[in-house]
């Protein structure tokens, strides 16, 4: 067996495996002998089966078995020679394999880099502490109450009006006569509409209709609809008013309190509270922890595996093409975005697969040289969690992970990553400052994404 070296570019290695046909014929005959002396076929006595025969039985078989084994050898020769550590499995590529041939391949191997782990004592992060006050609590549970809505009958006959409730039954026709795919009933709020909707006039000609009350209306649906059938194609449909109820203005007082199971508003109160602490403490957290991998991706900088980058920035890129084609059709897309050509949107985002790379290695290999790893107690909460997010299929979920192991990798891949977090913030210079939760909202918006976004557009906007 030939094994050489035929190219080398920092991470990525190709090999060429070469084994002379007399060879290849010499372990295919051994790995025959090993089934004959094994097998029992009628008519031959134990290990005196013809050669002809067995290799008509079982030839093929073998003749697969000796190339994997051929490759075994050779691939454990280049481990053992070269140490490498793989960033992906090894692409093997057969260029002979056939009787009376050299058995000829190439091994490409992508490996991982090795990373020189600086000190991070330079590294200067502030923690962000967060008081909550009772003028906080008072602010949440106004939004809660201005938000939870109910519908109820009104008590007296009324035409429909803005911010209630229509029950329809409808349907829809095509200009050729083809139904739409639509639920034979709906409900519809009146406002606020989506005017980009393509069935925005019906919806705008349900105000002062009655119980009972039949209409048509035409709709055209834009080119860019989901559904390609239905793409710049005009429709009739057919609207039935079936029901008209009307929201339920709720106060902050007990009745309130028992809408979340709550006997007083003095519990819901606490709840809130303890809510909104542990949403502020984990959202200050996410801050700082992104500061912090900002500040190592800035310190390190090596050479990526190739394909883990590749794979990375497909898997964000489908995801983008997907929310931007939602983003569009509900017309949602952000102005910024919309005016990006595809070619400055992969540059944007072949960065951020990099940088996703690039801290997914260093942080495995701080965790690997610091010893940090997850408890099995740890991993079983995880998926245990993550179960519970499925009521009526936990068995399976829990089955799933216990039999996949990426999966299983993926899932507790977080955790781990919030261990080392823990460990470089205890080694990097760190400085705490007490916040308000007004002042919280404002220094995290547009670092991370936090369920407070919408409230500061809609109060003050600076940024501190």
């Amino acid at each position: 067996m030939q094994v050489s070296r035929i190219s080398s570019e920092k991470l990525k290695h190709q090999f060429k495996i070469t084994v002379p046909a007399r060879d290849l014929e010499e372990k295919f005959d051994q790995q025959l002998e090993k089934i004959g002396a094994r097998v029992r076929i009628p008519g031959f006595r134990s290990g005196k089966t013809p050669r002809s025969i067995l290799v008509q039985r079982y030839g093929a078989e073998v003749w697969e078995d000796t190339g994997n084994a051929v490759l075994r050898e050779a691939l454990k020769q280049i481990y053992r020679e070269h140490k490498f550590r793989n960033a992906i499995d090894p692409i093997v590529n057969i260029i002979s394999f056939e009787k009376d041939k050299d058995f000829e391949c190439t091994v490409t191997f992508e490996i991982l880099p090795d990373i020189d782990v600086k000190s991070f004592k330079g590294i200067s992060l502030e923690i962000l502490n967060v008081a909550i006050t009772d003028e906080d609590i008072e602010k949440r549970l106004q939004k809660m109450c201005d938000e939870h809505i109910k519908y109820q009958e009104p008590s007296q006959t009324r035409p429909a009006a803005k911010r209630d409730l229509i029950w329809v039954k409808w349907s829809g026709t095509l200009e050729d006569g083809k139904r739409i795919e639509i639920p034979e009933t709906y409900q519809i709020l009146l406002g606020p509409e989506k005017k980009e909707s393509p069935f925005a006039p019906v919806v705008k000609a349900l105000y002062g209709k009655g119980i009972g009350d039949h209409f048509e209306e035409k709709i055209r649906f834009s080119h860019q609809e989901k559904v390609a059938e239905l793409a710049d194609k005009e429709a009739t449909v057919k609207v039935e008013v079936q029901k008209i109820e009307e929201p339920i203005t709720f106060q902050l007082d007990d009745t309130f309190a028992k809408e979340y199971n709550l006997e007083t508003l003095e519990e819901l109160r606490k709840t809130v509270r303890s809510t909104m602490e542990y949403e502020s403490k984990k959202v200050a957290y996410l801050y700082t922890k992104r500061n912090l991998l900002d500040a190592l991706d800035a310190q390190y900088n090596f050479d990526l595996p190739p394909t883990m980058v590749e794979n990375e920035f497909k898997a964000i890129w489908e995801q983008l093409k997907n929310e931007l084609n939602e983003a569009q059709v509900n017309g949602e897309l952000d102005e910024e975005e919309s005016h990006k050509s595809e070619n400055e949107l992969k540059t944007e985002y072949e960065f951020i697969a990099k940088r996703r790379v690039r801290l997914g290695l260093l942080i495995a290999q701080l965790a690997d040289l610091n010893k940090l790893k997850l408890t099995d107690e740890e991993v079983r909460r995880a998926v245990v969690n993550e179960a519970m997010r499925h009521p009526s299929q936990m068995d399976e979920v829990i089955k799933f992970y216990g039999n996949n192991h990426q999966a299983l990798r993926n899932l507790v891949a977080p955790l781990l990553e919030d261990k080392v977090v823990d460990f470089v913030l205890k080694e990097s210079a760190v400085v705490e400052r007490e916040v308000d939760f007004s002042t919280l909202k404002k220094i995290v918006q547009g670092i991370i994404p936090t369920p407070y976004d919408e409230e500061v557009e809609e109060g003050q906007s600076s940024v501190i």
